[in-house]
């Protein structure tokens, strides 16, 4: 893969590239879906996808503020049972007949089905723009507010060896947009902030999280401004052609 010049002249600034993962790299493919057929699977039929739409917003809102970045610092909680009882308590609000024994079953085949390639898509132009980066002589790296499955998720979709680090937010401790996630990498690789980039997806958590800390950031799936582009696309186009001004 042959980069231009204006690619190059375009990352020249930069040692550390970091990428977001859901909705950057990759997209999940129909979730609410994935839950209706788990569900089936152990004889729980009808789900009324509108309603469980409804109850999965609501309890995740609930669980992220009593349990923030899935139970990290909640006392005998790890990520898996944060999981566990987001599932159960999804679908009591669907239903409230459903025995423990069928929501612990459900739950925990949601979670080894989620770390598998059924469940996620790849966004276009993902794989190319990590590579490019790569081939430009850049540290490339994950910051992604994530569970601990996150490398699984990566090599399960095609991404095993090409990211010098995976920083999740349960590692971290620390939830973009707070700027200790992003002072992390620059510790540890001892790279000044004017000399790093974070490329995703959300306004607050990726591009002003990342510019707050003192980096440079691209946005995508917004228009918002000089560094947002509609789509990955998009932004490898412009990143191969035309001139960034950071």
């Amino acid at each position: 893969m042959s980069l231009t010049s204006q690619f190059v002249a375009n990352l020249k600034r930069f040692r550390l590239v970091t990428f977001d993962v859901t909705d950057t790299l990759l997209r999940l493919n129909d979730p609410l879906r994935q839950y209706q057929q788990t569900a089936e699977e152990f004889g729980v039929t009808g789900v009324d996808r509108r309603k469980l739409e409804q109850c999965f917003r609501q309890q995740f809102k609930a669980m992220s503020s009593e349990h923030p970045n899935f139970g990290r610092f909640s006392p005998e909680m790890d990520w898996q049972q944060w999981w566990l009882k987001f599932v159960a308590q999804t679908f009591i609000c669907v239903d409230q007949g459903l025995s423990h024994e069928k929501l612990e079953k459900i739950g925990h085949r949601l979670i080894t089905h989620f770390r598998t390639s059924t469940c996620w898509n790849h966004v276009e132009g993902g794989q190319e723009l990590v590579q490019s980066v790569r081939n430009a002589g850049k540290c490339v790296g994950i910051i992604s507010n994530f569970d601990p499955s996150l490398p699984q998720v990566l090599d399960t979709m095609g991404y095993a060896g090409k990211f010098d680090f995976i920083l999740t937010s349960y590692e971290a401790g620390f939830m973009k947009p707070d700027r200790r996630i992003f002072e992390i990498p620059l510790k540890r690789l001892d790279i000044p902030a004017d000399q790093a980039l974070h490329i995703g997806n959300k306004l607050d958590l990726d591009y002003e999280g990342a510019r707050n800390c003192g980096w440079s950031g691209l946005l995508v799936n917004d228009n918002s401004n000089q560094h947002s582009f509609a789509n990955l696309s998009d932004l490898l186009e412009t990143l191969k052609t035309k001139e960034i001004k950071w």
